[in-house]
């Protein structure tokens, strides 16, 4: 179990710190950030401070979880958990907003979002149980670098779903029980 928590760890690290990157690696990016932000519910007067605060809080993430696993995973847990809120409150309103989530980007909001979010929250729970049971650090040099380059698959799949989506998509959507081809 040592080996699995590393790999939540380096996962979930990687994905934060991917994601707190995108944001803020151009003006451009945490504008879409921000407006991303306002369109999923936030009002415009805060749109700026949530977007701060939720950068903020994924450096903490993955600060935390490299020297004190237990708060930090505690702190994706949190974290995740409004991000998959604001997900789930767009989808079922029906607004239209692009998914932000590792900076500027136009893929709307839609289910694989909510997957991933989702499978990053169960991880993240795991990992803090674990973490909480009490899981021995571990000491193998190669089953470190093995959990080492499961998280970097992992994250590497999570932070390119949008591209994995458009990649896999085969241009049908389901509507109202009838399938349709969209414009190609």
């Amino acid at each position: 179990m040592a080996y699995v928590l590393l790999a939540v760890r380096v996962l979930v690290g990687i994905v934060f710190v991917a994601s707190a990157t995108g944001k803020v690696r151009s003006a451009a990016a945490f504008r879409s950030f921000e407006d991303s932000a306002h369109s999923m519910g936030v009002p415009a007067r805060l749109s700026r401070s949530v977007a701060v605060a939720v950068i903020a809080g994924e450096c903490a993430a993955v600060v935390l979880l490299a020297v004190w696993p237990v708060p930090g995973f505690a702190l994706t847990v949190l974290l995740l958990a409004a991000f998959t809120t604001g997900i789930v409150r767009t989808l079922r309103s029906g607004t239209k907003a692009s998914c932000a989530c590792f900076g500027a980007s136009t893929a709307p909001i839609g289910r694989r979002h909510l997957v991933r979010n989702t499978a990053l929250l169960a991880l993240a729970a795991l990992g803090m149980a674990a973490g909480l049971a009490g899981t021995p650090t571990p000491t193998e040099a190669a089953g470190i670098l093995v959990a080492a380059f499961g998280a970097l698959v992992g994250a590497l799949l999570v932070i390119f779903t949008d591209e994995l989506g458009v990649l896999f998509d085969d241009g049908t959507r389901q509507t109202s029980g009838r399938v349709r081809r969209s414009a190609p």
